[in-house]
């Protein structure tokens, strides 16, 4: 079984003579899993080979490839772009040179345009060179190390990296190094995931007798600025990630004095079309980078805004097309309605669960905390506020999180005197409540390991990662929660990430055994070669700091 995995932004004829031509010509034993980054649901009809998934957003190409993969069930998987088109049967023989090579982890084919003429189908590991120079000169000049189209392979060849938009992989790949790193929104996952292979024995191979019709750009091309600084991103976290600071700190220099250079040389010529709209790229990177490289620039969807209005007293903060329950006049009444029972109570917070018309939902009630908290506030926003935010943007991203209804606050001359925040319940518990009261069957430790390195990945952090605020069901899906100290890096440390999960650890310490925290640390550190090679040290890190928090919280 190939398990063929299509990430699209919704409905097209591009996406419908897809698969239309793997029904066509594909004759190995396959299935479709179509994962729709597009807001609009996609109205194909229901078949037997397809499964689709709808985000609902645009969550980018790993994050919604690794829910294909969570689908699959195949022991290859391809990863095919919507804008590629099949002329015969190729996958066969892609499978079958896969099965004929024991040490091939992935292979990709020969790229083609409409017109049958060639397209770059191999890639190289980005370093200093190919970014600040001039790469079409490098691979001119030097062919070999800097394989490209003109190269002209003619039998199968082991090269660096392939191009993701027809890239066949085996599972035991998957098992091996990870996932897609979700860090990446856009560009060089493939490169990311191929390098992370290669550094584990796999053989990465280009089939340049396979031939495929590939409509390159398509989607991309509409947002050129976007585009540019999402490459930007992507490659500052290639180089951290497998490079290290140094060349990463390189990099952002070089790249500020070469946008300087372009602005300068193309701003005598920015009356011509083409060179105003190079001279805008040029200018948009570099704003980019002299900002501190936002996290919000480039293809990532905003989080949707959020509306506030004032009644009886309070200031609400509402999700876009939502308004103010009408039940609710003000919200510590309302809280007395619900049941006696306490979901958590602690110095400075009170969580019940109670009914909101027909919804079951969550009410937190943040407490006072003293005068030196309440003199903070006056120049920051509640932990309500804080919460809320947070959660849209957590929503937005496409992890798990009760979703929020709404949050609220009493303030007088700016002195906070009461918050509020609402989420609708959920059918799950604790992760502490639910190893006590079931165990963790390994599935679910490799499960929390993956959301955990998820989070990681995408550079949230969850200043407080103890047990109990993960919330986890029957079928081992992860919510996050109290999410009112969450912060969002471009790059997480090695020390930060240990005294992350120190607190998860600390948390959990008398609750899974010394096997499962292995699995769980040898899972969580798959796609990451950096972070494994110094993993004896993190593991130092790591007990130092739970040694730490069990004494200040757990004693």
């Amino acid at each position: 079984m190939v398990s063929i995995i299509i990430v699209t932004l919704g409905e097209d004829d591009i996406l419908q003579n897809c698969l239309a031509s793997i029904r066509k010509y594909i004759r190995v034993e396959y299935e479709i899993i179509l994962v729709n980054n597009a807001t609009l649901p996609v109205s194909l009809p229901k078949s037997k080979d397809m499964t689709m998934i709808e985000n609902g957003r645009n969550l980018g190409f790993s994050r919604a490839v690794n829910k294909g993969i969570a689908a699959a069930t195949g022991d290859m998987i391809l990863l095919l772009n919507s804008d590629t088109e099949f002329s015969s049967d190729i996958l066969t023989s892609m499978q079958a040179f896969m099965l004929d090579h024991p040490r091939a982890g992935i292979c990709g084919v020969q790229l083609i345009f409409a017109d049958g003429s060639a397209q770059n189908s191999v890639d190289l590991y980005p370093n200093i060179s190919t970014q600040i120079l001039n790469k079409s000169l490098l691979k001119l000049l030097f062919p070999r190390t800097y394989p490209s189209k003109r190269s002209k392979f003619s039998a199968p060849t082991q090269v660096p990296s392939v191009i993701g938009a027809c890239m066949l992989i085996k599972r035991q790949v998957i098992d091996t190094i990870g996932e897609l790193d979700e860090g990446f929104f856009f560009y060089l996952e493939e490169t990311d995931l191929c390098k992370r292979a290669r550094d584990h024995g796999f053989e990465v191979w280009h089939l340049p007798h396979l031939r495929l019709v590939h409509y390159q750009g398509t989607t991309a091309r509409k947002a050129n600025i976007k585009r540019k600084i999402e490459f930007q991103r992507s490659l500052s976290r290639f180089f951290m990630k497998h490079k290290g600071f140094r060349w990463a700190s390189m990099l952002f220099v070089l790249t500020i004095a070469k946008s300087l250079i372009e602005i300068a040389t193309k701003l005598p010529f920015c009356f011509r079309k083409n060179v105003r709209a190079s001279f805008k790229n040029s200018c948009g990177v570099l704003i980019w980078h002299l900002t501190g490289s936002p996290t919000d620039w480039g293809l990532a969807d905003r989080p949707e805004g959020w509306q506030k209005h004032n009644r009886n007293g309070y200031s609400w903060f509402l999700p876009q097309n939502s308004s103010i329950p009408d039940q609710i006049q003000n919200p510590n009444e309302f809280l007395k309605t619900f049941s006696p029972t306490t979901l958590n109570r602690s110095r400075t917070a009170l969580v019940k669960s109670g009914r909101l018309g027909d919804n079951q939902i969550y009410l937190k009630r943040y407490n006072f905390k003293g005068l030196k908290d309440t003199f903070k506030n006056l120049f920051r926003k509640s932990r309500a506020l804080r919460a809320f935010e947070a959660a849209l943007m957590v929503e937005n991203m496409g992890l798990n999180t009760p979703g929020v209804i709404f949050a609220c606050e009493k303030r007088r001359c700016g002195i906070l005197l009461e918050s509020f925040i609402a989420t609708r319940a959920v059918d799950a518990v604790n992760l502490v409540e639910y190893a006590r009261e079931k165990g963790f069957s390994n599935s679910g430790i490799l499960h929390l390991a993956r959301y955990i390195r998820h989070l990681h990945e995408r550079g949230i952090v969850h200043v407080d990662l103890k047990g109990e605020n993960l919330l986890m069901d029957d079928k081992d899906k992860i919510y996050l929660i109290d999410l009112d100290r969450l912060k969002r890096y471009r790059h997480i440390s090695p020390d930060l990430i240990a005294k992350n999960l120190s607190y998860l650890h600390a948390s959990m310490i008398h609750l899974i055994s010394d096997e499962q925290r292995k699995l769980f640390f040898n899972e969580y550190l798959k796609g990451n070669p950096p972070l494994g090679a110094r993993k004896d040290i993190l593991l130092d890190q790591i007990n130092i700091y739970t040694a730490k928090r069990l004494a200040s919280r757990y004693s």
